[in-house]
Formats: structure tokens, sequence, C-alpha cells
């Protein structure tokens, strides 16, 4: 991908034109107003839109454009029912075979930007695809960092708005999101349009705006040599300029960059980058206020390591809680694939497993809860309650849950609070325990008794606190006990 580093861009010549964004075959929100903008000079405002409705119905009507400055034009459509289908025609430039549904911006660094054609069973991914046809439709964003905000900079894109059945595109198309929503339509049969905006190997300052790290004291930082570390630079290249789009919600998968960057600020950033992506869009489109944000926790890289980036990051993005939707993390949901070590050198494997189609599912199950308001589950176990008895620690979980004899416990012992714990950049103090016991469906029984008398024993206790717990794909230790088996996610607690 090219790097545009830009101070500013003119809206361009006279003549008039569409914001890159918008092309034939793009996908617009379903039920709420769309506004539509571009540059130059109208010499007519007045729009055409013709439209089939899901039952067939033909409808036209005429619309008026405004023109905002001497070089910026918008004009709003109404709102359409999913499946909608129209045409729009503005002085002489047209916009063919629009759909109406569910739009999702797609952001964050590598694993996000992992394409299909990098993914495990690639070609047969691709090749099923094709059968989604229309009601899938995606466009990537080209990497682009701007070192100032501009509301109408137009982004240029690395290529337009496509049909699932285009594998010349879709082999490029992030596979986290193009998989989210697979997944999604297969279930609500809304047409899904994504928006691909991500950049390898960059943290979350840059995808932030200023604003939101001002609020958690985050330090100036301008990278000269690596602009895409810059502060603010891809939210004002490749965020901001999207703000006026009206979308359903966001995805995301980042993370990696800051485990041993401003991490310890992580549980603070993550949360105030999804506060000011929703004020911003809510209030520059009919995006809702507090929209959908899905995003993976941190994968698995380094079967040996000692390092504590990863586990810490992993609570960080759930704000130190463990799971989503919390009540800091109002409608948010996750991935959590803990069990998808690829051992593969290179790329892709290691830091970059193959097995997206595993993180996505996971995805997609709990946004039909939290997007959707469908009955599927948000999370795996997690535990609700720890009782220190003379039998051991027992550990009660909030569903029932399948314990497994895997390669590990799974569990840790540190004899500090949690947070001590992981002072500095290593996980030795915490220790490995015995395999626990499950007792009923609901509670297992942890023995510390390795560790000292247990019913007097202070310290913390964690789950999967390593940066790849297991290597064995799909090996974790609990799993719910249903038809959908989502991994119990790490966490740390006190004693």
């Amino acid at each position: 991908m090219k790097l545009i580093i830009l101070l500013s861009l003119l809206a361009g010549s006279l003549a008039a034109k569409f914001n890159n964004y918008f092309g034939n075959d793009m996908v617009m929100q379903r039920d709420v107003e769309n506004k539509v903008w571009g540059y130059g000079l109208l010499a007519s405002d007045e729009v055409s839109l013709a439209c089939v409705l899901k039952n067939g119905k033909k409808t036209f009507q005429t619309l008026q454009a405004k023109q905002v400055t001497d070089e910026v034009w918008e004009f709003v459509l109404p709102a359409r029912n999913a499946h909608t289908r129209c045409d729009i025609e503005v002085d002489s430039m047209r916009l063919e075979n629009i759909v109406f549904g569910d739009v999702w911006i797609c952001s964050g660094q590598s694993n996000m930007e992992q394409s299909m054609i990098n993914i495990d069973n690639a070609e047969e991914e691709i090749a099923n695809s094709a059968k989604y046809r229309g009601n899938i439709r995606y466009s990537m964003i080209r990497n682009q960092v701007l070192l100032e905000e501009d509301d109408n900079y137009n982004p240029e894109l690395e290529f337009g708005w496509s049909t699932a059945d285009n594998r010349n595109t879709l082999q490029f198309m992030s596979a986290i999101c193009f998989l989210y929503a697979r997944s999604v339509f297969d279930v609500v049969g809304v047409p899904m349009g994504l928006v691909s905006s991500d950049w390898g190997g960059t943290p979350v300052e840059a995808w932030s705006n200023t604003q939101a790290l001002d609020s958690c004291n985050v330090p100036a930082h301008e990278d000269v040599d690596r602009p895409s570390w810059t502060n603010s630079a891809l939210w004002r290249g490749m965020i901001n300029p999207l703000k006026r789009v009206s979308v359903t919600g966001f995805l995301w998968y980042q993370g990696e960059a800051n485990g041993g960057y401003n991490r310890d600020l992580y549980n603070c950033s993550f949360p105030a980058m999804i506060d000011s992506w929703r004020r911003e869009f809510s209030q520059n489109s009919q995006t809702s206020q507090l929209a959908p944000f899905g995003f993976v926790q941190l994968s698995t890289w380094r079967p040996r390591t000692q390092d504590n980036g990863f586990p810490v990051i992993r609570w960080h993005q759930t704000f130190d809680v463990g799971f989503v939707p919390n009540d800091r993390m109002v409608n948010v949901f996750m991935s959590s694939p803990l069990d998808t070590f690829d051992s593969a050198s290179g790329y892709p494997g290691n830091i970059h497993p193959r097995y997206k189609q595993i993180a996505a599912e996971r995805l997609a199950i709990a946004g039909l809860n939290v997007t959707y308001g469908l009955g599927y589950p948000t999370r795996g176990p997690f535990p609700v309650l720890m009782e220190n008895t003379p039998e051991g620690v027992m550990i009660h979980y909030d569903q029932d849950f399948e314990l497994r004899e895997v390669e590990i416990s799974g569990f840790y012992y540190c004899s500090e609070d949690p947070d001590k714990c992981d002072e500095g950049s290593t996980v030795k103090m915490w220790v490995e325990t015995k395999p626990a016991v499950q007792i009923n469906p609901r509670l297992l029984q942890l023995d510390l008794s390795d560790f000292g008398a247990v019913e007097n024993l202070q310290g913390s206790v964690a789950y999967l606190w390593r940066e790849t717990p297991v290597k064995e794909l799909l090996g974790l230790p609990i799993y719910a006990a249903d038809e959908f088996q989502l991994p119990s996610p790490p966490w740390k607690f006190k004693l």
C-alpha cells in the first residue's frame, strides 16, 4: 500500500465529483438518512433518486443538493429499508446499484488487515463466498496519514466497492471483517457493507483523536520516521473523513503494538477511543450514539515467552473487567481467540494466525446479541465468585461449562495483588497451579496447597495469563457447555 503524507488536501477542481467513498455497488445504512457529498461546483442542484423496493415496487423522487462551500456540496437521502436498491443522478454524475443494509467500519492493525488470501483454507473460503454476491459488499481505504484535521479530506481508496463474487478484490479484503459479515448475514439476512480502514503495526494512539488522548493523559507523540505512529495521524487520515457516513457499528482488532507502548494507559485509551468514534459519527451522521463496537482480543504469538504485554492488554481491552459488555463499555462485544495458535513461521502465521474463521465466528455470535438483540451468548463461562475453603479455592461460574484435560491447568497463582503481579514486563510472578477439578456444571475446585495453608492464603488467581496459553488448536481448558462452545476468557482476581 502507498503511504500518503499530506498536510491538507484541496477539494479539487471546480468540476463536480463525488467523495471517493461513494461508488457504484456501494451499501448505505438502512432505516436512517444518509449524507452524500462531494467537491466542486454543481451546475444543477437537482438529485434524481430511482429505487426498487424489496417487493419489486419502483419509486422515483427528486431531491435537492446544497452547496455547503465553494468547494463542497452535499445532499441527504431519505431512509430506506434493507434490500432497497437505488440509482442516483446529480449534475450528470451517477451512482448505480446502491443497496441499503448494515454498514460496518473495520479498523485496527495487521490482524484486522490480514486478508482472505492469507487465512486457513483460503482458496476454498474465497470460492464459497461467491454465493453471497451483492449481499456482502466491501471497500478498502488506502493507508494514509494526515497531520492536520480536515473534515473535507477526500481519502484515497485501495479499491472501491466490490461484491463478494469478485475474487480479484476479495482476496485482499480483511478476513475478520468479511467473515464476520458472512456469519451475521447467514442469520439476519440483511445486506452487509464493509469498509476496511486498517494499518499493520500501529498503536491505538494513532487512531484516537486529541480529545480522547487528552482524557487519558497520553503523552504527545510525533514520529517523523514512522508517521503512522504519530498521535491522531490515522484518525485524521482514515477515520475522521468517514464520520458523515451513517453506519451500524465498528469492528476492531488491535493492541499488539501497545503491549510494550503505553501499555498501562490502554484501559483508558481504548474505551476513550470508542467513545470518541461514537461521538464524532453520531454528531455528523445518523449513526447511533451507542453504535455497537466489536473487537477481537489479542490472539497468540510466542509459546514460551515470559512477556506479559499481551495478557495485560487483553485485560485492559475489557476495562479490567474481563468481559464485555460491561458498565463502562456498553454495547461493546468481543471475540476471544486464545486457542488459535499458529506455528507457521513468517506471514501468515505466529502473531498472525491463519484461523480467522474461528475469531470471526465468535465475534459474530456476540454481535448477534449486542447488535441485533438475538439470543446468542456474548461470552464464554466467567467466574462470579471465588471462595477460599479448607478443600481449596471454589470458583463459581455464570454458566455451565466443560473442563477439559489439556496441556495446561490454565490457572496461575501470585502472592500479591493482581496489579502488582504484573508490574514490570514478565509473568514470572504468576505460577501455574495443579489442574482444577470440576465439582458440578458451574463449579470447580482449585488446589493451591503448593503455595501454603489454603484457608490463610493471600494473593491472586488468574486464568490463561500467558501470551500463548496453549499450542493445540481449540485446546483451552474451559469452554461453554452449549452449542456455541465459547471459551472462558482470561481474567485475574484477588483471592
